[in-house]
């Protein structure tokens, strides 16, 4: 297990996390502050608390917001196989699948990496 140094709304704390991902755990935190920056801009400060807890909002709505996305790229997908298959256009179905499943997995890395932040 390795740990990151993190400084979060003026208070230091130790995380920690695999071997590896000490990169990406800090770009998690440098997103985070940013939201907390942008909060803070908008309402002014708050108690620590208040303050994650809106962050945190931001954060799973930003998070509802890509699922949503993803079904209905998916409902598309689903569409757009009907349509193709109709036209025995079975090249194109490939092309597209291959289109939207390459979003999809930019998408579900994305939720993954929310959810873990949310997690901890």
């Amino acid at each position: 297990m390795k740990t990151v140094q993190a400084h979060v709304y003026g208070k230091e704390y130790t995380l920690a996390c695999d071997e590896g991902q000490e990169a990406h755990l800090a770009q998690l935190v440098k997103q985070i502050n940013a939201r907390i920056e942008r909060l803070n801009k908008a309402v002014g400060h708050l108690p620590e608390s208040l303050m994650l807890l809106y962050t945190s909002l931001m954060v799973a709505d930003e998070l509802h917001d890509a699922n949503r996305e993803i079904t209905r790229l998916r409902q598309e997908l689903d569409t757009t196989q009907q349509a193709v298959a109709t036209e025995d256009g079975d090249a194109r179905i490939s092309a597209i699948e291959e289109t939207l499943a390459s979003n999809l997995e930019e998408f579900a890395s994305r939720i993954n990496g929310l959810a873990e932040k949310l997690a901890a």
